[in-house]
């Protein structure tokens, strides 16, 4: 009985060393951790302890990169949206006078309205405090024991939230490019404008709305990209698609001055750190020309959280389709038939109290251009290119157009008009402090070559 006590303890402690032995010596690469009460939590892939240098760039950018996506998921969840996005801002409109104007010395209120602009100056100072926090939070955390989460588990949870993360972004952005809802089709109001007159991204916008081909080519891009990532073995592959993609995301943002160079430039170095994962396979595949694996790391989680996680995959995919096929379905309803007075109309004449005013580009008071949109909306240009938005409002039995300042909804110009042909029109009223007599001739902007050319395969005259 005593030598098989002896042999079951000897049996049972050769079943402990193989188990250690399997999960730390498995495929290079592979993210181990150990149950022996001396691993430390400072173990790497390799069974080499981490660096401290290692483990706070770790800390480092698990902190910042999360400070900047987390908020970002969860403004991308339906029913969590408009509830977290009233409490962020709202917090950030508490925070900005404190962490702007006294600690950074910013003179003036420091605007928080939502202009479609990303890189407003509370974007700016919003990350300049994330770097503080990552900074400040990667030299206390590197510092502390982790014997019950190791390094390597965070880092494979970091990946988890960063993979989960940069696809919700990239399948929100692609999705709306491949429904035609992000860059519309050119209308009147950009056939009508002269390059000079675009801004760089109104320039880009209009390059990319153009052709709903290349839009819809680009989207599927990010779509692509940001599927691959949601599972652990494609994640590398839609790390390097979503890379790609990225940069040019990002080049053109920088060269065309458009308004999302902060978080267009954090998702590129979010896929690169996920591509960097498998850096030394990467290396050995293009440039060395060796034959290379990539890790298959175990999960970190157990069999119920993969089913989870499965469900959940689910419903963010879900959940990010939404508001793209809401949109979608919105511009696909037939809209009423725009008005008589639709399109571009190019100022022939006006005349303010009498006197009439010639072209000039320095006239502030004369219109150049009236541009009413298919919906009750209108814009005037003036000699130098400055836009005033206006409601408008057709009477056509009593022969009235009414213009209401999209600035001032209670300045309102009631104006008489008048129809000698199709193309003509005539406006008098009260109008700029006085009186206005504004002939108008409209512009042939559906045959503009731009939008009567087409495709062509043998094209001969060199035509540019």
């Amino acid at each position: 009985m005593r030598a098989r006590a002896t042999s079951l303890r000897e049996g049972r402690g050769r079943a402990r060393r193989n188990l250690a032995r399997k999960i730390n010596c498995a495929e290079p690469g592979a993210l181990r951790l150990s149950w022996r009460p001396e691993a430390s939590g400072c173990m790497g892939d390799d069974g080499e302890r981490w660096s401290l240098a290692r483990r706070i760039g770790l800390s480092f950018v698990g902190i910042y990169f999360c400070l900047n996506i987390v908020p970002l998921m969860l403004l991308s969840v339906p029913l969590l949206d408009d509830w977290f996005g009233m409490l962020w801002l709202t917090l950030w409109v508490k925070l900005m006078p404190i962490l702007g104007n006294a600690a950074l010395g910013i003179e003036g209120p420091i605007s928080m309205e939502i202009a479609g602009s990303s890189d407003m100056t509370w974007n700016y100072v919003q990350q300049f405090w994330y770097l503080v926090l990552a900074v400040v939070g990667a030299l206390v955390w590197a510092a502390l024991p982790h014997r019950r989460s190791p390094f390597p588990t965070q880092y494979a949870w970091l990946r988890i939230i960063l993979r989960h993360g940069l696809a919700m972004m990239m399948l929100s952005y692609g999705f709306i490019k491949v429904f035609g809802v992000q860059m519309p089709p050119l209308g009147p109001a950009e056939l009508s404008r002269t390059y000079g007159e675009s801004s760089p991204g109104g320039l880009l916008w209009s390059f990319m709305g153009f052709s709903p081909f290349y839009k819809g080519f680009t989207g599927m891009a990010e779509v692509i990209g940001g599927a691959l990532l949601l599972w652990r073995r494609t994640a590398t592959l839609g790390a390097l698609v979503t890379a790609g993609v990225m940069a040019h995301v990002a080049v053109l943002n920088f060269c065309y001055d458009v308004p999302v160079k902060i978080y267009s430039s954090l998702f590129l170095l979010m896929a690169l750190f996920l591509a960097a994962h498998e850096a030394r396979a990467l290396i050995d595949l293009f440039v060395r020309g060796r034959p290379a694996a990539l890790a298959d790391p175990p999960p970190v989680l157990g069999r119920r959280m993969r089913i989870a996680r499965v469900v959940l995959k689910a419903v963010v995919f879900v959940s990010i389709l939404e508001t793209p096929v809401k949109l979608a379905i919105r511009q696909a309803t037939p809209r009423p038939e725009p008005g008589p007075l639709a399109g571009a109309w190019e100022v022939v004449e006006f005349v303010h109290d009498g006197q009439v005013r010639p072209w000039s580009q320095h006239d502030e008071l004369r219109w150049r251009q009236l541009v009413i949109m298919p919906y009750p909306m209108a814009m005037v240009r003036g000699m130098r290119g400055q836009k005033t938005g206006y409601g408008v409002a057709y009477d056509e039995a009593g022969g009235k157009l009414t213009l209401t300042s999209m600035a001032d909804p209670d300045a309102t110009h009631v104006l008489a008009l008048e129809r000698p042909a199709v193309d003509e029109m005539i406006l008098r009223g009260p109008l700029a402090g006085g009186t206005v007599t504004v002939r108008l001739q409209r512009l042939d902007t559906e045959h503009a070559p731009l939008m009567t050319r087409g495709f062509r395969w043998v094209i001969e005259d060199g035509f540019g």
